[in-house]
């Protein structure tokens, strides 16, 4: 399943924050000719608070759009020439409306044409691997991203937890010595939870990629230039203003890992292009830099179940990644991959 929005609903003032939440109302257009899918969505949304209306594509969705829902969920099975209609109406006459794509292949051509011709920030996928037979959402997923977009409150490792009571490690990183710490501290609670080899090895390198890529890649100078792009890896220590933060928790179903950077400079062109690479184009070797240092996030993706991003502009920009470990490797590497972007003006 595809989670999209467009592009302008993502940047919201924050002082229209507390105003939209309080007097717009949660209700969601749901688009699908699957019975299943509905159902799901009912299941998981309805008891969050939103009000759905329900069209087959029959029914000529665009006009239910006259309606003005808050979110509409477009099942990506459907007619394609009526999908690219509705998006096309979407961001074109109802800017405001969060728009969800739900799709059972992140690889396809579709899909990335898609991706390509609108601004959509959010991909979430098919966990299949958390189901033997028939369609599945993972339900805490779905309405954490809803209700992200919807009240714009995106940070927060803890929003991914399902269970009350799950205690969140966390580690200040502001040098490599920092660092090696961190990953030996990381790599004890994997033990601790006696998690299998393979997937333990998956966590430590997410991890350990997104803590550099918190030291080296995020830091800015006055000028707004990357400061320690290509500072020696081996040896750095970082100002106090300038600190990671290293967090991780387990509620059985999934690990979860996050670092923050007190800089926010990642920008979306930038996470478009992972997007791309990730939903099946080639990855390529970033100009001027080491062999294999612009493959890090794509390799990440190929190594998660879930992978959000967090941004706000100048501020900070934090990265969760979750790994689905209740059933062993085998449905870990069968579970879909999603990828969300979150941004904050």
């Amino acid at each position: 399943m595809i989670l999209v929005s467009p592009r302008k609903s993502g940047m919201l003032r924050a002082k229209d924050l507390e105003r939209l939440v309080s007097t717009k109302k949660k209700t969601a257009l749901i688009v699908s000719a699957s019975r299943n899918i509905i159902r799901l969505l009912a299941r998981s949304l309805a008891p969050a608070g939103w009000e759905l209306t329900i069209c087959p594509f029959s029914e000529d969705p665009v006009a239910k759009l006259a309606s003005g829902p808050t979110m509409c969920v477009l099942d990506a099975d459907g007619p394609p020439e009526t999908l690219r209609s509705l998006l096309d109406t979407l961001y074109t006459k109802y800017k405001d409306v969060i728009c969800l794509l739900l799709s059972h292949d992140t690889n396809s051509a579709f899909i990335r044409d898609l991706l390509a011709a609108q601004p959509l920030n959010n991909v979430i996928a098919k966990h299949g691997g958390i189901s033997a037979v028939g369609e599945r959402i993972d339900e805490t997923e779905l309405i954490v991203t809803c209700q992200k977009l919807y009240a714009r409150d995106i940070f927060g490792l803890q929003k991914y937890m399902s269970t009350w009571g799950v205690e969140i490690q966390e580690h200040r990183v502001a040098s490599t010595a920092d660092k090696r710490a961190a990953m030996r501290e990381l790599q004890a609670y994997l033990n601790d939870l006696d998690c299998f080899r393979s997937i333990a090895a998956s966590v430590l390198w997410a991890a350990d990629e997104l803590v550099m890529n918190a030291m080296f890649n995020a830091p800015r100078d006055a000028e707004g230039n990357p400061k320690y792009v290509d500072h020696d890896r081996s040896n750095l220590e970082l100002e106090p203003s300038e600190t990671a933060t290293l967090r991780y928790c387990c509620d059985g179903r999934y690990i979860a890992v996050s670092v923050t950077d007190p800089f926010g400079s990642l920008d979306r062109d930038v996470m478009m292009k992972y997007i791309n690479r990730c939903l099946g184009e080639p990855a390529e070797i970033e100009p001027g830099r080491d062999a294999g240092a612009g493959l890090g996030l794509y390799i990440v993706f190929n190594s998660i179940t879930q992978l959000a991003f967090n941004i706000q502009p100048g501020v900070a920009t934090e990265v969760i990644a979750l790994f689905y470990v209740r059933g062993g490797p085998r449905a870990f590497n069968e579970s879909g991959k999603s990828l969300n972007i979150f941004l904050l003006q």
